[in-house]
């Protein structure tokens, strides 16, 4: 599945990759997260979700792939609820706007759902963390 969108911000494009650059902070604005710990150049996550019927928790490795002045990738895997989610993520920042590009992969139970529950569900986090990301880095 593909999530693209875009976001504005009332900030800088310095303002907004300060904020990204820091997953930590970053990941509070995730729904459900527990733990986020930085091991060597990744990042153990902890957290729980629910998709329909199917509820839990995870568990993820959380890797910044590339860093530019433009934006940042990153590359996510995760297991949890008899499930494994693969995220392949681009955002792209510029002055007043975050733009995001994320393929996302998912195998197990989670696949069974299928795209009908799985992408409102989905879009509803990235909503919640965009809209929790937009209020930090404006200082709301």
């Amino acid at each position: 599945m593909r999530f693209q969108g875009a976001i504005e911000v009332k900030a800088s494009k310095a303002q907004i990759m300060e904020m990204l650059k820091n997953l930590e902070g970053v990941a509070t604005c995730f729904p459900g997260i527990k733990e986020v710990k930085k091991d060597g150049e990744e990042y153990k996550v902890v957290g729980t979700a629910g998709i329909g019927f199917v509820k839990g928790e995870y568990r993820a490795t959380v890797k910044f792939t590339k860093f530019t002045e433009h934006g940042l990738e990153l590359s996510a895997k995760g297991t949890g609820m008899n499930s494994n989610v693969d995220i392949l993520a681009q955002v792209k920042v510029s002055d007043g706007k975050i733009e995001y590009d994320a393929d996302v992969k998912v195998s197990g139970v989670l696949a069974s759902v299928g795209s009908r529950l799985m992408e409102p569900a989905v879009k509803k986090i990235v909503n919640e963390l965009f809209d929790c990301l937009k209020q930090r880095i404006e200082g709301k």
